[in-house]
């Protein structure tokens, strides 16, 4: 009932405030949350030291998992916010936007899109301001429990008319229909909400990533484009960024195509991380545990330890 309470309270009035109200608001509980807990230090400087790099100055790595956290809180108020406002003026706060022809050239396939994204920057815009480029979008939304919570953030997240399929067996058959029909589908991959995915190599070292973008992508023939929507300077201002993800030819072996598949869409992912790190946002581990001796691991998730390939089904295989 209290996180339900919060949720209501925190779109039906807070956010109404102006957004450059809101976002100093959000800014200054991220950095709250950041001092006031060992636990978010200690999972964004370590996202950070990945990002950067073992060579990181301690003090870039600091300022860099700060800014992680405000773009948590700031990602909040624009949950909070955006529904507030007209199509028109979600489309004014994109001040830019960058490689759109890699979207237009996906939808001319007539396929449907494979849209991936990961937690960076402000994903609520992305869904917000989807029908200014296409006709339909929907995503595939991880669980949220009590069911009213749920209820309550896909029915606010809904306002645009954007669908949100279930990551259930039945939900990813509607999302299949979906592609079928010409749809974009959006997904964050950059972690393994579900606890399903696989290790693969990230920032390089092995994490478990969901590849169920891959799976659907090899299956449906449908193309793949990353998109992300990154905060500019001044509260409110984003730019969108459209970049193809090109995955190999299948060759028939399921799991080499996956592992290629997954490489490919990793690498995206990096890349616009990298762009603007102190807006990836995830507050969770994403590492956890699957270097060989502490040290990293660069192997694809149907790899053993000694880099040949282990027989066993994706969805079978341990760490």
């Amino acid at each position: 009932m209290g996180h339900f309470l919060a949720l209501w309270l925190l779109v039906n009035f807070a956010g109404r405030l102006p957004l450059a109200l809101l976002d100093t608001i959000a800014a200054a509980c991220g950095d709250l949350a950041w001092w006031g807990s060992r636990r978010v230090r200690a999972v964004t400087r370590d996202h950070m030291r990945h990002v950067r790099g073992p060579t990181a100055p301690p003090r870039e790595v600091d300022r860099l998992a700060r800014a992680c956290a405000r773009t948590a809180a700031r990602g909040y108020a624009e949950f909070a916010h955006l529904p507030h406002l007209s199509p028109d003026r979600v489309r004014a706060r994109i001040v830019a936007i960058d490689g759109i022809e890699a979207l237009t050239t996906a939808l001319a396939e007539g396929r449907g899109v494979i849209a991936v994204s990961a937690h960076l920057g402000a994903p609520e815009v992305i869904s917000h301001a989807a029908p200014t480029f296409v006709d339909s979008f929907a995503g595939v939304a991880e669980p949220l429990r009590p069911q009213r919570v749920h209820d309550f953030v896909h029915r606010v997240r809904a306002v645009r008319g954007v669908q949100y399929f279930p990551a259930t067996l039945g939900g990813l058959r509607e999302a299949r229909a979906h592609l079928a029909a010409g749809g974009v589908l959006g997904l964050l991959v950059d972690r393994d909400v579900l606890g399903t995915g696989h290790p693969c190599a990230f920032f390089g070292e092995r994490a478990r990533m969901p590849v169920g973008a891959v799976e659907l992508a090899r299956r449906s023939g449908a193309p793949v484009v990353a998109v992300s929507a990154l905060r500019e300077p001044g509260a409110g201002r984003y730019r969108l960024v459209f970049r193809p993800v090109l995955l190999p030819p299948a060759t028939g072996d399921r799991e080499a195509d996956l592992d290629a598949g997954m490489r490919a869409v990793i690498a995206a992912l990096e890349e616009m991380i990298r762009s603007a790190p102190g807006q990836w946002f995830p507050l969770v581990p994403v590492w956890s545990g699957l270097a060989v001796d502490g040290t990293p691991a660069r192997r694809g998730y149907n790899e053993r330890d000694d880099g040949t390939r282990n027989d066993a089904r994706p969805g079978t295989h341990g760490s």
